[in-house]
């Protein structure tokens, strides 16, 4: 990165760091100092803030990042050995379950809109209703809402589809006729898709495959995924938890971290996800699982029509690659990531 680079991008943390800060002024009262770094001391960070509420006074170690990912988990600064005073996490946005996630983790954050979780001994704001800040460029549109998601997971999968007619493609993503048309132009004005010619012929083909399949992962998480669970349950019987393998299952499809260790060998689940079209008291009874909001069983709708031509028996038993893909890197396990990875090197790439 050149100096004129360099000087755009430290101009922009400074600006989301301005934002983030008067906004929290605004909410809470709260006096906040915007604080050089040290005699030069290099903290692998972004530089320090002072917030001083009730008369309190914290420093924190900031890192500033434009937009958070669900799959891109930050930052250096979090992983600090043996960090000498308070971090604090300051974006634009974060997504709804990165928030949840870091929240859990005790790690401070700041979106500009104003949401936070700042905890220390001296401290503690914890605010969750602010409405996205407007700096934030979103999504528009119904692409990265419940049918758009539905659409691209087909398409990533099948791209071929995007040669084929409305109707077959509104047929395989099961969503209504008259979105497909919608869908495809915000696609291209996203910059995804393209047309070209082969063998003479017009052709519309996918561009920047990898950024999309990461941007519905995300989304999937995001927005998506909450509306197909179903609840969280646990096996009656533990041997059915320790054997999850040999349970019956023409009627629901592996997902998550069973899905992945079908398909790559690699980890031992420690939640067991699974997909379904079936009754759900039905499938308890099948499976001999009993409601609990803390269970390791969680059972999801699926949302995609089945393929009768999959390539091998583990693909029969787990949902598609790419839901196995956005279940894994969407989460914080170190080892489901890398499972993630796996997944994508063999079966996406």
């Amino acid at each position: 990165m050149d100096h004129e680079q360099s000087n755009l991008v430290n101009m922009k943390e400074q600006e989301t760091l301005a934002i983030a800060t008067n906004k929290l002024t605004d909410l809470t009262g709260a006096k906040i100092k915007n604080l050089s770094a040290p005699n030069g001391k290099d903290l692998g960070s972004d530089g320090l803030i002072e917030i001083q509420l009730n008369n309190k006074p914290e420093t924190f170690e900031v890192e500033i990042k434009n937009e958070l990912r669900a799959n891109r988990f930050p930052v250096s600064l979090m992983y600090h050995q043996a960090p000498t005073m308070p971090q604090l996490l300051v974006s634009n946005y974060i997504p709804m379950p990165l928030k949840q996630e870091l929240k859990s983790r005790k790690i401070n954050y700041l979106e500009a809109s104003g949401n936070c979780f700042i905890q220390t001994r001296e401290l503690f704001i914890y605010i969750n209703d602010q409405q996205v800040s407007d700096i934030r460029i979103p999504s528009e549109g119904k692409l990265w809402k419940v049918a758009g998601l539905k659409f691209l997971f087909m398409i990533l999968r099948q791209p071929e589809l995007l040669n084929t007619s409305y109707r077959d493609i509104a047929e395989k993503a099961g969503i209504a006729l008259g979105s497909i048309g919608g869908l495809l132009e915000e696609l291209t004005n996203e910059g995804y898709l393209k047309e070209g010619k082969r063998n003479g012929r017009k052709i519309a083909f996918l561009e920047n495959q990898n950024r999309l399949m990461e941007r519905w992962a995300e989304s999937y998480r995001a927005n998506m995924r909450p509306k197909q669970m179903i609840g969280n349950f646990r096996f009656l019987d533990k041997h059915d938890a320790q054997y999850w393998q040999a349970l019956e299952k023409p009627n629901f499809k592996w997902g998550g971290e069973n899905a992945a260790a079908i398909l790559t060998r690699y980890i031992q689940p420690e939640k067991y996800t699974i997909y379904t079209t079936e009754n759900r008291v039905k499938l308890m009874r099948q499976l001999k699982l009993v409601p609990d909001p803390a269970g390791q069983v969680e059972l999801l709708q699926q949302f995609w029509p089945d393929d009768k031509h999959q390539e091998s028996e583990d693909l029969k038993a787990t949902v598609p690659p790419l839901l196995v893909y956005a279940d894994l890197i969407t989460n914080f396990d170190s080892r489901n990531r890398e499972a993630a990875e796996r997944i994508k090197k063999n079966y996406l790439d």
